[in-house]
């Protein structure tokens, strides 16, 4: 069984010029990395990108929640895992019913559970967060505001550096591949596309590569472009994460260092 499956992942990923929030889908992530030296997780809102900041939520709005028995490396048990989880479904309830808040991102670190949320005026959060977390009153939490208008806390703080942010895109698609009963295992035809400025550089990046077994599958043009000569490639590989992000990081990083665009990959779905 084989259908076709394809990603394509621009990099100008701030497009505030493509402000459409009619178009808003939640699109909830994580990622790993560290806070102040220690080992975190970081979830949030990714399609906020596409029309953040709102002019009319400048505040940032946080609460903290202290664990009771977090691991050693700073994170929830699966017990604890759970009611965090309900304390978030509260917090997220009340403040979207009182605030008119939107919930942007979470943090997992050091023993804390950190939410943060931007509104358009916070009168009275102290009074709603409590209220939420009287449901669970053995936990000790701290919460606060400030002014954000351009919601740094959102874009220099949760968002992941470009480099994760390609990460995440390589595992939504291949969720999708094992969704439709992908083997991973097993290598398949996989299509990449890059894009030039100018045709000497995308000569010089396929001579870069081309001992890396990648066969070109064509030329594209984008007359209108900036980065208008395009080159297509393929290879036989594995769709595990492992071996998709080895893969795609290195065109990507080889394409960066010479001010091209890695555009995407397209596979099939290997299920027999």
């Amino acid at each position: 069984m084989a259908a076709r499956v394809l990603y394509l992942c621009k990099l100008c990923y701030f497009p505030n010029q493509c402000f459409m929030p009619n178009d808003y889908r939640p699109d909830w992530d994580i990622y790993t990395c560290h806070i102040e030296d220690n080992p975190a997780i970081i979830g949030l809102d990714l399609d906020l990108r596409r029309f953040a900041p709102l002019n009319n939520k400048p505040f940032a709005v946080h609460i903290s929640v202290y664990l009771n028995d977090p691991r050693p490396d700073g994170f929830p048990k699966g017990t604890e895992f759970e009611i965090l989880g309900e304390i978030e479904d509260h917090l997220v309830q009340q403040l979207e019913l009182t605030l008119h808040a939107h919930f942007a991102g979470r943090t997992i670190s050091a023993g804390v559970r950190d939410f943060y949320f931007y509104t358009a005026d916070p009168l009275l959060h102290d009074k709603f967060i409590t209220d939420a977390m009287t449901r669970f009153p053995g936990y000790k939490y701290d919460y606060g505001v400030k002014e954000d208008k351009n919601w740094e806390l959102y874009f220099d703080f949760l968002f992941p550096d470009i480099q994760e942010f390609q990460r995440i895109q390589n595992r939504k698609v291949l969720r999708t591949l094992k969704q439709h009963g992908d083997i991973p295992e097993k290598e398949r035809h996989i299509d990449h596309w890059i894009f030039f400025s100018t045709e000497a550089d995308r000569e010089q990046y396929w001579k870069t590569i081309r001992s890396q077994r990648f066969t070109v599958e064509g030329w594209p043009l984008e007359k209108d472009s900036e980065l208008p000569f395009g080159l297509q490639i393929s290879r036989n590989d594995k769709t595990d994460e492992d071996s998709i992000d080895i893969t795609v990081m290195y065109l990507w990083e080889l394409a960066r260092e010479m001010n091209a665009r890695y555009d995407g990959w397209e596979t099939v779905i290997v299920a027999q």
